[in-house]
C-alpha cells in the first residue's frame, strides 16, 4: 500500500512489459484541453479569414506543446498524490489562462498569454524535477526535459516582459526549442535507453482526438437546433456528420491501431503529425457548423469552402505522413498504397475550395463527402481481416495440439484444420512483401474492379473539371464558370472523344489539355491491359470426383479417383500429381505436415478432353499398404491432386486442384461409368454419373 499523501515517481517504459492505461486524471486533464480548443473554434468561427486561421494556428501550437509535454511526462512517470495533482491542476489553470490571452494576442495584449504558457511550461520542469530527485530511474531523462522545458519557460516569462513584435520573436524562439529537441544525438539516446510506450500514447492521442471529433457532433446538432427541423436541413447535416464519422473511421480504423515503424526519425514524425491533425480536426468542426448554413442549390460563400476544405485538406494530409510513419497490422496492400490514396484525396479537396465556385453547395458538399466516404471503403478493401493483438497469445488452438487429437482419433479435430490453404490468415507480413494493385484487382471479383475503375474515372475528371474552372473562359463554347460543362469536356479529352464543340481557349487550358490527354492515354493503355489480362486469365474448367475408393484394378489394390474436362477443350500435355499430406508428430513433440508423393499408373496423357482415371496401386511401397477400413476412419491425412496442362484455346497452362480427406475414401466402392456412344457414333459424357459409384464386382 502507498500513501495517498505522497510517494515517488516510478519510471514506466515500454521495456517493462507492463501496460499502462490512461488515468481520471488524464482524462479530466484532456477535457480542459479539449474545452479550450473548442474556445479556440469558436473564436475562429466569429470571423473566418486567412489572419483569423493564422492566429488560430499561433495559439494552437503552444497549447498543443504544454499537452504533448504532459503526456510524455505521464507516459515515462507514473505517480499519482497530492503533489502532483495539485500540479497538474495549476498546469490546466495555466492552459485556461491561454485560452482567455489567446484572442486578444493580436490586439496588443500578449502578456496574459506568454505569463500562462510559461507558467505550463515551467509546471512540466517541474514535474521533471521531482522525477530527477525522487526516482532513480531515468535521471537523465528528467535531467534532459527538465532543462528544455525550463529554459522554454524562461523565454515566454522574458516575452511577456517585451514588446508585442519582439516578443513574438522570443515565442518562434521558444517552440522551436521544443520542436528541434526531440531530434538531438542526447535526446534519441534517451529514446533508446528509454523506449516510449506506444500504446499509452496512442491512447491518448486517440482520446483527445475522439473528445475533438464528438465536438463536431454537437457543433451540427447545435446548428440544426438554430436551422429548424426540416427535411433539406436533416439531410444537410446527417450529410456533414457523416464528413465526421469518415475522419473517426480514418483515423481510428488505420492510425490509431498502426505500429510506429522503427526506422529512424519515425517516431519524431509519428509524434509531429498530430499538431496538423489536431488542428485540421479543431477547424473541421468549425468547417462543418458553418456548412449546414450553406444553401444546397447556389454556389456556397467562398469562406466557408475554404475552410472546409483547408481543414479537411490538413486533416487527410496530416493522416498521410502519419501512414507514413507507421505500418498497418493487418493489410493486403502495401502501406504505400494507403498513403498514396491519402494524399491524392488530400489535394483533390484542396483544389475543390476554388473550384467551388462552379458548382451549387450540394455539388461541392456532395463530392467532398464522397472522397472521404471513399476512404472508409477503401481502407476496408485493403484491410478486410481484423488486427489481431501484438501481444499475448493468439485466439486459436496451438497446431500441435490439434495434430495429436487428430493422430488420437478426435473426429472433431481431424475436421478443424480441413480448410483450404488458400484461407489462411497471413499476421505480420512485412509492408514490402504485400500486394500490389495489379495483383489486388487481378485476385479480386469483377465488382471491386468496375467500382474501382468508375470511381476513379469520376475523380480523375472532378480534378480536371477543377483546374479547368480555375481559369474562366479557357474553354470555347462552354457556359461561364460552369464546372458541368468543364467536367464532359474532361470527359471528352480524357476519353479522345473530341465532340468539336467544345475545345480549349487559351494557353492555360491547352496546358492542362495536354496533361490530361497524356494522362489519359497512359490510363487507357493501364487499364486495357489490366481488362485483358484479368478476362483473358485462363482457368481450366475441371472436374474432380467427391470421392476416391479402393478397389481392385488387373488384380491389384488400387486407389482410384477420376477428373472430368468439364468445359469439354483440348488440354494438351496433361500431368496429374498426387501428394500424401500426413500430419506428424516427432520425437521431441513438434508438429510437421510431411509429403509423400504416390506413384500413379498413368501420371500424364497427350491429351485430356473427356475423363481421367487416376490410378494409385497400393502395394508394399505404398503408405497406404496394410490400412484398413477402420484405420482410414481414424487416420488424419489429405490427398492433394494437382492437374497441369496446356490449353489449346488460350495458348497458356492451366492449373486445377482438389484435395481429399481420410472420410471421402471409400473401400470396396467402383465408379459408374459415364463415357458412352450414341447412336449417330459421337461420345457422351454424362457428368450427372460423374461422382456416382457401386458395390464392387471384384473380391476383397
Amino acid at each position: 500500500m502507498r500513501n495517498r499523501w505522497f510517494h515517488k515517481p516510478e519510471l514506466h517504459s515500454s521495456g517493462l512489459n507492463i501496460a499502462k492505461k490512461v488515468t481520471w486524471l488524464e482524462l479530466f486533464f484532456d477535457l480542459v484541453f479539449v474545452a479550450v480548443f473548442i474556445q479556440l473554434g469558436n473564436e475562429l468561427s466569429h470571423d473566418i479569414n486567412v489572419d483569423s486561421f493564422r492566429r488560430f494556428t499561433l495559439i494552437f501550437i503552444p497549447i498543443w506543446i504544454a499537452w504533448t509535454g504532459f503526456a510524455f511526462y505521464v507516459n515515462r512517470f507514473t505517480v499519482d498524490d497530492i503533489p502532483h495533482r495539485l500540479l497538474v491542476f495549476g498546469m490546466m489553470f495555466a492552459v485556461g489562462g491561454m485560452a482567455i490571452g489567446g484572442p486578444i494576442v493580436l490586439q496588443g495584449h500578449h502578456r496574459t498569454f506568454a505569463v500562462s504558457c510559461a507558467c505550463a511550461q515551467m509546471i512540466i520542469a517541474v514535474l521533471f524535477l521531482r522525477a530527477w530527485i525522487q526516482a532513480e530511474k531515468g535521471r537523465s531523462y528528467s535531467q534532459y526535459w527538465g532543462s528544455v522545458f525550463a529554459v522554454g519557460s524562461v523565454l515566454w516569462l522574458i516575452s511577456a516582459l517585451l514588446p508585442g513584435d519582439i516578443a513574438r520573436i522570443i515565442w518562434v524562439l521558444g517552440v522551436c526549442l521544443i520542436f528541434v529537441a526531440p531530434f538531438s544525438k542526447e535526446s534519441r539516446a534517451l529514446d533508446d535507453q528509454y523506449p516510449w510506450d506506444e500504446e499509452h500514447l496512442a491512447e491518448r492521442y486517440g482520446l483527445l482526438t475522439i473528445i475533438v471529433l464528438g465536438e463536431s457532433f454537437v457543433k451540427v446538432l447545435s446548428a440544426l437546433v438554430d436551422e429548424g427541423a426540416g427535411i433539406k436541413v436533416l439531410l444537410q447535416g446527417g450529410l456533414l456528420l457523416l464528413l465526421t464519422c469518415c475522419i473517426w473511421w480514418i483515423y481510428f480504423d488505420d492510425v490509431a491501431g498502426s505500429r510506429i515503424k522503427k526506422q529512424r526519425f519515425m517516431p519524431i514524425i509519428w509524434l509531429y503529425s498530430h499538431l496538423p491533425l489536431q488542428i485540421g480536426v479543431t477547424a473541421t468542426a468549425v468547417a462543418i457548423k458553418k456548412a449546414v448554413e450553406l444553401n444546397m442549390t447556389e454556389v456556397a460563400e467562398a469562406k466557408y469552402r475554404w475552410m472546409l476544405s483547408v481543414s479537411l485538406g490538413l486533416t487527410l494530409l496530416s493522416v498521410a505522413v502519419i501512414d507514413y510513419a507507421t505500418e498497418r497490422r493487418q493489410a493486403e496492400l502495401s502501406d504505400r498504397a494507403r498513403v498514396g490514396v491519402r494524399f491524392a484525396s488530400a489535394i483533390l479537396i484542396f483544389i475543390l475550395a476554388p473550384a467551388g465556385a462552379s458548382m451549387v453547395g450540394g455539388m461541392y458538399l456532395g463530392l467532398v463527402t464522397a472522397i472521404c466516404v471513399a476512404q472508409v471503403v477503401f481502407d476496408m478493401m485493403m484491410a478486410p481481416l481484423e488486427a489481431m493483438p501484438d501481444h499475448g497469445e493468439v485466439p486459436g488452438s496451438p497446431l500441435a495440439e490439434i495434430a495429436r487429437r487428430q493422430l488420437s482419433g478426435d473426429l472433431e479435430a481431424r475436421r478443424s484444420l480441413r480448410r483450404d490453404v488458400g484461407e489462411a490468415v497471413r499476421r505480420g507480413t512485412p509492408s514490402a512483401l504485400r500486394n500490389d494493385l495489379y495483383y489486388f484487382f487481378m485476385d479480386g471479383g469483377w465488382i471491386r474492379y468496375l467500382v474501382s475503375l468508375v470511381f476513379l474515372f469520376i475523380m480523375v475528371n472532378v480534378l480536371f473539371a477543377s483546374l479547368y474552372v480555375l481559369k474562366p473562359d479557357c474553354i470555347a463554347a462552354a457556359r461561364p464558370s460552369s464546372f458541368v460543362d468543364a467536367f464532359f469536356f474532361s470527359v471528352q479529352t480524357i476519353s479522345t472523344i473530341g465532340y468539336g464543340v467544345m475545345s480549349p481557349a487559351t494557353v492555360y487550358g491547352n496546358s492542362i489539355v495536354t496533361i490530361e490527354a497524356m494522362i489519359g492515354l497512359l490510363s487507357l493503355a493501364m487499364i486495357t491491359g489490366l481488362t485483358f489480362a484479368k478476362v483473358s486469365r485462363p482457368r481450366a474448367r475441371v472436374l474432380f470426383s467427391d470421392s476416391m475408393v479402393i478397389t481392385k484394378y488387373e488384380g491389384r489394390k488400387s486407389l482410384i479417383f477420376r477428373a472430368g474436362n468439364a468445359r469439354g477443350n483440348e488440354i494438351v500435355d496433361a500431368t496429374m500429381h498426387v501428394t500424401l499430406a500426413r500430419d506428424e508428430i516427432s520425437t521431441e513433440g513438434h508438429h510437421m505436415r510431411r509429403m509423400h508423393d504416390l506413384p500413379l499408373l498413368r501420371n500424364e496423357t497427350p491429351l485430356f478432353v473427356l475423363s481421367w482415371s487416376v490410378i494409385h496401386i497400393i502395394d508394399e511401397n505404398s503408405p497406404f499398404h496394410g490400412m484398413r477400413q477402420e484405420d482410414l476412419e481414424r487416420a488424419s491425412f489429405s490427398v492433394i491432386a494437382t492437374l497441369t496442362g496446356h490449353d489449346s484455346t488460350y495458348a497458356q497452362t492451366v492449373h486445377a486442384r482438389h484435395i481429399y480427406y481420410s472420410e471421402q475414401i471409400l473401400e470396396h466402392r467402383e465408379f459408374v461409368d459415364i463415357i458412352s456412344e450414341l447412336p449417330d457414333g459421337r461420345l457422351m459424357v454424362d457428368y450427372t454419373l460423374f461422382h456416382e459409384t457401386k458395390e464392387s464386382d471384384q473380391p476383397a
